[in-house]
């Protein structure tokens, strides 16, 4: 701090002006800057059209006009608050500095023009002439203006607020002058500028581990969270509910338990093992990558992200809480539930498929990480989007860790985020699913189910169905292509309607129960039909839930 700026501050610092007066006596230098000077505004603003907030100060200091930058004061704290505040390191340079503001989208000025000043001390300014700050708000999306300090804000109301039409907030001031102000209450005071960055505060990681170290749910894969068991259970977690996979998992643990069992296992056993999971592609690529593991790492999963997105069907997702959870690694792990719970903590505005959301959030997962419990800071953001910041309906915000930080729940739009394109109408597809039961050739007195494997590219590939008809057949229609295959005798039960919807496309379906007396072996080699015993298709062979409501009823029987 200069001796001007220490001036300035003298009553709260405790100077006696006598010895001030006797100390510019004494010293020329002192004494000339002491003087009052005309000065025109040396640095030119800092944009660009990326920059979210403009910080205004009042006019630069005469260490700031020195360095021909911003805040150039060495113990003037503007750049150790932002860093902290935005997790970034300390930087020191110009040029570091400029690249700091530019990377976070802050645009810096100040209010002032030119003026009379005396050294650095805003109270001597006189004859103000202001800045014009069209320019910066013509080209960039500010959404915010902050003052630092009330001098920059008193001038920005009597000069500036008129012009723009935006009203500004006060912050204290960064100034070593600002005595009152210690550097934690200072940086509280500055967390205001977070929210229209769209920046999680600091704090993110602690505050979210203390609530998972109350919270956390009671999964059986956390038990032992072994690479094996955090890859097959994140797997099987996609796109389905954590209280279906529980079943399924421990089912597949006790006939699969590890990378050699599972590279081994049969194609048929390895559908059975993964039915009612849906996407059985997923199931194939496990399969495919416990072969590499086996081949080219030894049997174990490689304790590298990069390594592990070599691996089939390893994404970013699953490679990154894998390295996380599995092996402690700094890495994130961006799902559904952490680009929610983010796009509303941070207000994000823009479409939440969009490759440059996404990009944003994760760069925000990774600035607030914990690197000592990577792991649990991942569990914990999916946990919360599951049961707190709920994808449906309103979620439950008074639980929330993040309820003050949260700036959809300060805007009161909680349910607005995340902003999603449009969704495309599904196409809709009508079926008619024949259950056939006909007697087991090879078994005498038992009776069957036909099956039909479907085809091994497109939807549900290699999966065995029901032999089923495109369009909504009557019971009448059914009956003429029962006597068309020569069924011979044959009661039909009416079985009900369903749907089920994949992705893109719902099936709507009408089934019926064909009880024969027997079947055309030509029929069946014709149709590639297969006769298969009730115990079988309940135990051996994986039939897609598409087909379950009709599969259940006949198991029911």
């Amino acid at each position: 701090m200069t001796f001007v700026e220490q001036e300035a501050s003298s009553d709260r610092w405790g100077f006696d002006e006598e010895a001030i007066n006797s100390w510019r006596n004494s010293d020329p230098m002192k004494a000339e800057e002491s003087k009052n000077k005309r000065i025109d505004h040396p640095i030119p603003p800092l944009f660009d059209k990326d920059s979210r907030i403009l910080i205004l100060g009042s006019f630069p200091s005469v260490k700031s006009r020195e360095a021909a930058f911003f805040y150039g004061h060495p113990r003037n704290r503007f750049w150790r608050i932002l860093s902290e505040l935005l997790s970034c390191p300390l930087p020191e340079t110009v040029e570091e500095k400029r690249n700091f503001l530019h990377r976070n989208h802050v645009a810096v000025w100040d209010v002032i023009k030119s003026c009379d000043i005396i050294g650095s001390s805003d109270s001597s300014i006189r004859n103000v002439i202001p800045n014009d700050l069209s320019e910066i708000l013509a080209a960039s999306p500010i959404e915010e203006i902050f003052c630092n300090g009330a001098r920059s804000f008193e001038y920005y109301e009597k000069y500036l607020w008129e012009k723009t039409g935006i009203k500004a907030k006060k912050l204290p001031s960064t100034s070593p002058a600002n005595a009152a102000f210690s550097p934690e209450r200072l940086k509280n005071e500055w967390k205001a500028v977070l929210r229209p960055l769209k920046a999680a505060p600091p704090d993110t990681g602690q505050v979210l581990l203390s609530w998972y170290d109350y919270n956390a749910r009671l999964l059986p894969w956390r038990s032992d969270p072994a690479p094996y068991h955090i890859w097959i259970s994140e797997i099987m977690l996609q796109q389905t509910r954590v209280e279906a996979v529980k079943a399924s998992y421990d089912r597949w643990m006790r006939e699969l338990p590890d990378v050699k069992s599972l590279a081994e296992v049969s194609d048929e056993k390895l559908m059975k093992l993964w039915e009612g999971l849906g996407y059985y592609n997923r199931a194939r690529n496990l399969k495919e990558a416990a072969l590499s593991v086996m081949e080219d790492y030894g049997g174990e999963l490689p304790a590298d992200r990069q390594e592990l997105m070599k691996l089939k069907g390893i994404g970013e997702y699953t490679s990154g809480a894998i390295a996380s959870i599995a092996f402690g690694l700094p890495e994130a792990a961006v799902d559904g539930n952490v680009l929610r719970v983010f796009a509303r903590l941070l207000g994000e505005s823009g479409q939440i498929g969009s490759a440059s959301v996404k990009r944003s959030i994760t760069n925000e997962v990774y600035r607030v990480l914990p690197h000592k419990r990577p792991g649990d800071f991942n569990q914990a953001l999916m946990d919360l989007g599951a049961t707190v910041c709920l994808p449906t309906g309103k979620p439950l915000c008074d639980r929330c860790p993040f309820e003050s930080a949260c700036a959809a729940h300060h805007q009161g739009r909680e349910t607005d985020y995340p902003v999603r394109p449009q969704k495309k109408e599904r196409k809709k597809e009508k079926k008619t699913v024949l259950v056939i039961e006909a007697p087991m050739k090879d078994a005498e007195g038992e009776r069957g189910f036909v099956l039909h494997k479907r085809p091994g590219t497109g939807l549900l590939p290699d999966l065995w169905e029901f032999p089923n008809l495109e369009g909504t057949y009557t019971g009448a229609k059914v009956s003429e292509l029962a006597d068309t295959w020569g069924l011979g005798d044959y009661e039909i039960q009416d079985m009900g309607k369903g749907k089920h919807i994949f992705s893109h496309v719902e099936w709507q379906l009408r089934g019926y129960r064909l009880i024969t007396a027997g079947i055309p072996e030509d029929l069946c080699r014709k149709k590639a039909w297969k006769i298969v015993s009730r115990g079988n298709l309940e135990n051996r062979y994986a039939v897609p839930s598409a087909f379950e409501l009709f599969k259940k009823q006949i198991l029911d029987d």
